[in-house]
């Protein structure tokens, strides 16, 4: 019974490790599932209706109250103005206030939209570059792993060797050394795959038992720099800047028109008791701003200040994203060129000298010690290669970041 279920689990098991999960496929999966996006996403709808709100005339107000009753011999007594009245009261704010509170608020909305345009981006690039994290740590335990079957059946080859009386018992120990050595290595790759895994379940919760591609994906050619850099003011990172100084500019427009004094308008109805004429009562009021150097004044300059301080923040971070793009840039041309290196001199090199030793131990003139050197040499360098790929695939997804306008990973 218990083999059977354990076999059941295994079945169970096998369709969610048999998946490959892509680059493509990852980014679709965090996008789809990312509670921070539908937080921003619901926020922009509150603020819209918030806007609706802000837009309309304020609540009137209704006055029950009673009138002119005499201090002498109250309750009971009655003068010929004591009325009993209702009054309904409605503010009228001054100037364009309902309408620049509208377009404020509209403004927050679209700012809280740029915000998660942006952050569509940072997790299309977050989530990329897990991927290569975890891609190169896998591919790299699988190199080591490569390499230990290598020693093994170096290890039975340096036995018959030494029970033929043709070996040493030091080429014996020699690969035993190389072999718990690549153990030892393949072990510390198989905490980063899994902590690279980990950073990658932040945003797909799944990976952990998913297998990633053998390859890397192809990526296009980036544009050149300039083209790239040009497009940078509507990236949505900078567009979110963009909004909020959108808001603080509402903000100065909604400080000038408060000194534009509110109104109100009153209409009530009184009556009297004893056969007298009720009475009906109209008056408007409004504000008096005289103190305008106190208060109002003070409100504009502070919001001007916040307005040079959205633009001085817009500026700041054009800046950083034209920084960050040089780097990427920079990173995906050098990790290119190293790449090439490797290619065309370094792996050529390290196979040449392997094989030629490989030979010379053949012949007996060469220590099977140094076969091991030069093995190992050789897999350091693929794990270089492999390194350089990984390099220059985070500095494309870098630069993918800075190309997009936000619409899609």
């Amino acid at each position: 019974m218990r083999i059977a279920l354990l076999f059941v689990a295994a079945l169970a098991a096998a369709p969610a490790l048999g998946q490959v999960l892509t680059l493509d496929d990852a980014r679709r999966r965090a996008l789809e599932a990312q509670p921070a996006l539908r937080a921003l996403d619901l926020n922009a709808r509150a603020v819209d209706e918030t806007s609706v709100a802000d837009g309309a005339l304020p609540d009137p107000r209704l006055k029950l109250g009673a009138l002119n009753f005499p201090t002498r011999n109250f309750p009971n007594t009655r003068e010929d103005m004591t009325q009993l009245g209702l009054s309904w009261e409605q503010s009228i704010p001054g100037g364009d206030k309902r309408r620049l509170r509208t377009e404020r608020t509209r403004a927050e909305a679209e700012q809280s939209r740029a915000e998660a345009s942006g952050l569509r981006q940072t997790i299309a690039r977050d989530v990329g570059q897990a991927w290569v994290d975890a891609w190169q740590a896998i591919g790299v335990e699988r190199m080591l792993v490569a390499l230990a079957k290598e020693y093994e059946r170096s290890i039975e080859l340096a036995r018959i060797a030494l029970a033929s009386g043709k070996g040493s018992q030091a080429d014996v120990l020699a690969a035993r050394q190389s072999l718990s050595q690549s153990n030892d290595r393949r072990l510390d790759l198989i905490a980063q795959a899994r902590r690279a895994r980990s950073g990658l379940a932040r945003w797909v919760p799944d990976a952990a038992s998913r297998e990633l591609p053998v390859d890397l994906p192809a990526f296009p050619a980036p544009e050149p720099l300039e083209t790239i850099a040009t497009a940078l003011d509507h990236h949505p990172q900078h567009a979110m800047h963009l909004r909020a100084q959108g808001v603080a500019e509402a903000d100065v427009a909604l400080a000038r028109e408060a000194s534009k004094p509110d109104r109100s308008v009153e209409l009530g109805y009184f009556a009297r008791s004893g056969g007298r004429s009720d009475m009906l009562m109209f008056q408007v009021a409004i504000e008096l701003p005289l103190f305008a150097e106190r208060k109002q004044d003070r409100v504009i300059a502070a919001k001007l200040t916040q307005l040079e301080r959205a633009r001085e923040l817009r500026a700041d971070h054009l800046r950083q994203l034209r920084a960050e793009l040089s780097a990427a840039y920079a990173d995906w041309e050098i990790a290119g060129e190293r790449l090439r290196n490797i290619d065309a001199a370094i792996l050529p090199d390290a196979r040449s000298r392997l094989d030629t030793l490989l030979a010379q131990h053949g012949a007996g003139a060469a220590s099977l010690a140094a076969v091991f050197e030069a093995r190992r040499a050789l897999t350091e360098v693929r794990i270089q290669e492999l390194a350089m790929r990984a390099t220059r695939a985070k500095a494309r997804i870098a630069l993918q970041y800075f190309e997009h306008d936000g619409s899609h990973p």
